[in-house]
């Protein structure tokens, strides 16, 4: 945004033309570049600091130009009645006094912030360079992919659905534990949801069948789980021992993989088995 490339005049007269980035939206047959581009405009901007020079490129309210915060964060009762909430730093400051309108007259609380906010601008200047943006991600203050990725996805991703798919599991078991993780799994709770006729008491005890009673609280499902878990364990340690005891007597190491390979099957018909708490 500070290097005015080819690339950047040529978005500048196709889509910018005599407006800021701040100030355009995304429109109908706009290009899957530039969309894409609009979607994450805000986290960009969020993340800019501005170094004002002559308040063309700026908002007003939005944009982190003085203090490091933006005015709408500071005075948010006033930004709620502006009537233009994209106005330019320059506009603003082009008349005195000031050049901001609200829908209704500034009285009490709003009057005392409008005082406030005026007093606090009053020293600001502009001069004839073009303002300029410091990346807050990046010690240089340099705007790079890599770093709003990461932030974009430490963000918005969930930890635990990303692990979850890394797991070396058949795909629809790791399906089916995601929607426990999201609570989609038709239990008789969500199958009343669905205009289901039927009682919602489980057969073993008198509780209401939830995915957190039939997965974790039940006693019937603790002690399979745990009888579960035991045979599992134990399978892995004979497997092992038989895995290698093979290795040193025939060398046969494809027979590790196998024997491993049916360890991990067996934690897969482990999570299988908890379906049937419910039957």
């Amino acid at each position: 945004m500070n290097d005015d490339g080819v690339w950047q005049q040529l978005l500048r007269k196709k889509y910018l033309k005599n407006k800021t980035i701040g100030k355009v939206k995304w429109k109908p047959g706009d290009s899957h570049f530039w969309s894409g581009l609009m979607k994450v405009k805000d986290h960009f901007l969020n993340l800019s600091i501005f170094n004002l020079h002559n308040g063309t490129q700026c908002r007003f309210w939005e944009d982190k130009w003085f203090e490091n915060v933006s005015l709408k964060d500071q005075f948010s009762s006033l930004y709620n009645i502006t009537r233009k909430k994209h106005i330019s730093v320059a506009t603003v400051f082009s008349v005195i006094p000031i050049n901001v309108s609200y829908r209704r007259a500034l009285v009490g609380h709003n009057l005392i912030k409008w005082n406030e906010l005026v007093a606090k601008i009053a020293f600001v200047q502009l001069d004839n360079q073009h303002d300029s943006v410091n990346w807050i991600l990046s010690k240089q203050g340099t705007f790079s992919v890599q770093t709003i990725y990461r932030y974009l996805v430490n963000q918005i991703a969930v930890p635990l659905n990303k692990s979850l798919w890394k797991l070396r599991l058949p795909l629809k078991n790791k399906i089916f534990n995601w929607f426990v993780l999201k609570g989609v799994i038709l239990t008789k709770n969500n199958l009343l949801k669905r205009r289901w006729k039927g009682d919602d008491h489980r057969c073993f005890c008198d509780n209401k069948e939830t995915i957190q009673h039939l997965f974790f609280d039940c006693h019937v499902a603790s002690r399979l789980q745990g009888y579960l878990l035991g045979l599992f364990l134990e399978f892995v340690a004979e497997s092992e021992q038989q895995a290698f005891h093979e290795v040193s007597v025939s060398g046969g190491r494809n027979n590790v993989h196998g024997r491993l390979q049916e360890a991990r099957m067996a934690l897969v018909k482990e999570n299988l088995c908890l379906v049937c708490v419910r039957l």
